[in-house]
């Protein structure tokens, strides 16, 4: 009987550690899987009603004019950057990542003989070339900067519009979704994102031409 009662214990007792372990594992991975959210601290902004409105009515004619939607409420993650000038010309830039599947989508619209180098194009790209940008996204505190900022010492002047989309971060707690909205930007963090996205488009643009894979 004392032997029985022995070999249940230590069962018990096995049951008890494994348990332990599995919990441990899992809370080695779920620290691992927010690494990357762990130092954002929002703040917190009271935004102008009518700025807010009037910013979300032009990132819908933005969209509509380059035939896109956006990205919140989407499983998986993606960037979208709309660059448009007042003089009548833009690019979309969208790049996604559909569970380790990674793309990049250009839409353009010029206006007369402006921007001959713009090109539309829809290709698959490397992991690295995704985890590129991801860097300069973070790198850049694109989650907890100003959402809305309006320049109006200029004339002629261009907006920026970037969203971030990122289903993961609800388990950490954090934002899965921003959209920022920049007019004629001074140069400052999220300004200078845009301008770096862009140029980072071109260089993926040129490579892929490199390889004919972008006619």
């Amino acid at each position: 009987m004392k032997k029985k009662t022995s070999i249940r214990l230590e069962y018990c007792y096995l049951i008890f550690i494994l348990i332990f372990l599995f919990s441990c594992q899992e809370n080695v991975q779920e620290n691992k899987d927010c690494s990357k959210f762990v130092n954002e601290i929002y703040k917190e902004v009271v935004s102008d009603t009518s700025l807010v409105r009037g910013v979300l009515d032009y990132q819908k004619i933005l969209l509509e004019r380059f035939d896109e939607s956006s990205v919140k409420g989407l499983n998986f993650e993606a960037y979208h950057l709309q660059f448009y000038s007042s003089m009548g010309y833009g690019k979309s830039v969208k790049f996604e990542n559909k569970n380790g599947i990674y793309s990049i989508v250009v839409k353009c619209r010029t206006k007369g003989d402006c921007c001959p180098d713009y090109k539309e194009y829809e290709i698959g790209i490397e992991k690295e070339e995704w985890n590129e940008l991801e860097k300069m996204i973070y790198e850049f505190n694109f989650w907890t900067e100003k959402e809305f900022k309006v320049n109006t010492d200029v004339l002629d002047g261009y907006a920026y519009f970037l969203e971030g989309n990122r289903p993961e971060a609800e388990k950490c707690n954090k934002k899965t979704y921003k959209l920022v909205a920049l007019g004629s930007p001074r140069y400052d963090k999220i300004g200078a994102l845009c301008d770096y996205i862009l140029e980072y488009e071109d260089q993926l643009k040129f490579k892929y031409e490199q390889m004919n894979k972008i006619k």
